[in-house]
């Protein structure tokens, strides 16, 4: 898996950057540039195996190196790609790479989606003549299928698929996918997770938010805390320290998220830039569940928004992003100094009041007991270099957007909820039987009592258990 933006989309083809600033370069430590320098190459490579794909007038797929070709569910293999720049004013381009079973077998597929170098070298970076050696470390999913898989490649931007040039001389789909390497995957795959469930209670009377950011207000007190979410690729591995919680009224379902972070920093300014390319929250919303019409909601740590609402999954980027939430309210604390590169933070954490009747599929209010289904996911980009996340709901595959991975929150009214035993229904008490006592045996059993033997006695049994 990738950092930057793996699982996430480009800039849809054709928005006008004039308008607004859609991305920020990735600001770079001394380290991190030294990382992306050492995988800058002048000269062409020659690798295991060559490819020599041209996409477009952009870049040329020199070929690739791969460490094995047989894996398990679970474990890493590593892939090398040789990417050519093949211009000097190249577009936001974004690499795509599949890992694909039997087509018909949805657990037999990923999306490994992401930048070059970790996420620190967007693709837009490569200029004419300069070779970028882009690692990619892969982590088969759980529960992905055993038998033969292959790696696709190519290059996507927003909703369009950058095209094969020389097609006739390299292998590829009816797709339009480079194909790479095959992969042979071995044993069973493990059983998939269960969703995870949060619980939003209701503001109590008297209670209040205060959208400052801090979560220290009465209507926080009490609540139940996700745990602390996990690496979106469901592996065993280290992930940003986030947890949330959940509280609503009538009017509005408010989010409150904690981030450890040593180091809170970002330069977005406006409104729906690329904020996943750095440090930033994000709330999917699916409400009815029904994998259409969902909501994308981000915030970063300088409370810039970026909001949009989807059609279908991943429908086109740029009718997304230009909804805006009516009535949505943000807010972000920092236990720290933003944007100070140099101190330690301690973390951040954000407040969000959704309205309701902005939530597609939400209705009204919603009622005790109804279930959403949700995500929550987070990037941190440290010091260290490489983005890194954590996820309420892992969605395993490489794809934030994997609507049938998101987890649940369901609303729950303390006033509406039965006491057992209270509130519940009466059941009425069978009456009670008569005891009837054989004489006889009464008097068996008095004889016997009459012959044990006196306390104290060398008869009468011990009071110690043997």
């Amino acid at each position: 898996m990738a950092a930057s933006h793996p699982w996430k989309f480009a800039l849809a083809a054709g928005l006008a950057l004039a308008a607004c600033s859609e991305y920020a370069e990735p600001t770079l430590t001394p380290g991190q540039q030294k990382k992306v320098e050492a995988h800058l190459l002048d000269a062409v490579p020659t690798p295991q195996h060559a490819v020599g794909a041209v996409i477009e007038d952009q870049v040329r797929l020199v070929g690739y190196d791969i460490d094995k070709t047989s894996v398990k569910p679970g474990e890493t293999l590593t892939v090398t790609w040789y990417i050519e720049g093949l211009t000097d004013r190249p577009d936001d381009n974004m690499l795509f790479v599949h890992l694909q079973g039997r087509p018909a077998d949805k657990t037999a597929w990923q999306n490994l989606d992401h930048h070059p170098v970790e996420g620190l070298f967007p693709l837009r970076q490569l200029k004419k003549g300069k070779v970028v050696k882009d690692v990619q470390v892969i982590t088969v999913k759980p529960d992905f299928s055993p038998g033969e898989a292959k790696l696709y490649w190519g290059v996507w931007r927003g909703d369009y698929r950058l095209k094969i040039q020389n097609a006739d001389q390299i292998p590829h789909d009816k797709e339009g996918r480079v194909i790479g390497a095959t992969v042979t995957i071995e044993g069973k795959p493990a059983a998939p997770a269960a969703l995870p469930l949060a619980q939003a209670s209701r503001l109590a009377a008297g209670k209040t938010i205060v959208l400052d950011g801090k979560l220290d207000d009465t209507g926080w007190e009490g609540l139940s805390w996700t745990d602390w979410w996990a690496s979106p690729d469901g592996a065993n591995r280290a992930a940003p320290r986030t947890r949330a919680r959940f509280t609503w009224d009538d009017q509005y379902l408010y989010v409150g998220v904690e981030a450890m972070d040593s180091d809170v920093w970002t330069t977005f300014t406006e409104r729906d830039s690329n904020t996943w390319e750095q440090e930033v929250i994000e709330l999917f919303i699916d409400a009815d569940g029904d994998r259409k019409d969902y909501l994308e909601l981000q915030v970063t740590p300088a409370n810039v928004v970026f909001d949009a609402r989807f059609a279908t999954h991943r429908s086109d980027l740029g009718v997304a992003r230009a909804w805006n939430m009516e009535g949505l309210k943000t807010a972000v604390h920092v236990d720290g100094t933003l944007n100070e590169r140099d101190d330690e933070d301690r973390g951040y954490t954000i407040e969000m009041a959704v309205p309701f009747a902005e939530v597609p599929g939400a209705g009204s209010t919603p009622a005790h007991g109804a279930l959403w289904r949700v995500n929550l996911f987070r990037w941190d980009f440290p010091k260290a270099g490489g983005q890194k996340a954590a996820a309420f709901s892992p969605p395993v595959v490489g794809d934030f957007h994997a609507l049938d991975k998101f987890g649940r929150l369901r609303f729950v009214n303390p006033a509406d909820v039965k006491a057992p035993g209270v509130d519940g229904p009466i059941v009425p008490l069978k009456p009670m039987q008569p005891i009837r006592l054989d004489p006889a045996k009464l008097r068996k059993g008095r004889d016997e009592l009459g012959n044990l033997p006196a306390p104290g006695s060398e008869a009468a049994p011990s009071e110690s258990v043997p």
